[in-house]
């Protein structure tokens, strides 16, 4: 990385920066050169308003939580990183580091959207989950399981070997998918698991 490598970086997570691609997206669109999608100013102060009401109906308070995959894992009421802690407590510091980064990434990597059909049904639990809630239980437990991980002895991992093996009939079986619970795009999912593990 070059002397302002760094300084671009701590720039880039700016909200400064953030205002200035916002500002310099919002230029192109009001000036009718973005591709697919149109700016319509009329009809802004409406979108505002019913975004607020919505907000304000449902945080009272305005105590918007995190909208985040860490977040998605207390679904149901219940505290599966309590029990993700436990399972890391005899590691090392950086160890849980590690594995909470293995969790966080093969969790977002296989959630592309799950269709209004597909549910996933918790074991451990018996609570059904649907979209974006639904597959971070479900990787949660693929990876509780040792899905992404060659040592038996070591789930709570991702390493290159396993997530090279993954295939869709595998996958799909893990996610409970069948004609009657369709998850789309089992196979880019099971793809993009692969390239990860060749990246590894």
């Amino acid at each position: 990385m070059t002397a302002a490598g760094p300084a671009a970086v701590a720039y880039l997570r700016s909200p400064e920066a953030i205002r200035e691609r916002a500002g310099a997206l919002l230029a192109r669109g009001l000036a009718g050169e973005l591709r697919h999608f149109r700016i319509e100013p009329p009809r802004l102060a409406a979108a505002a308003d019913l975004v607020a009401a919505i907000t304000r109906e449902r945080y009272p308070d305005l105590k918007v939580p995190l909208h985040s995959r860490w977040r998605h894992f207390g679904v149901g009421g219940h505290d599966r990183t309590a029990e993700l802690e436990r399972a890391l407590a005899p590691l090392a510091a950086d160890e849980r580091v590690r594995a909470k980064l293995d969790l966080a990434v093969t969790s977002v990597l296989l959630d592309a959207g799950a269709g209004a059909a597909w549910r996933y049904v918790e074991a451990e639990t018996g609570g059904e989950y649907r979209r974006s809630e639904g597959l971070a239980v479900a990787s949660f437990r693929l990876f509780a399981a040792g899905f992404f991980s060659a040592d038996p002895a070591v789930p709570w991992r991702a390493d290159a070997e396993a997530l090279q093996t993954v295939d869709d009939d595998r996958l799909g079986t893990a996610l409970q998918t069948s004609a009657d619970n369709p998850l789309p795009g089992l196979s880019g999912r099971a793809a993009l698991l692969r390239r990860l593990g060749q990246a590894l």
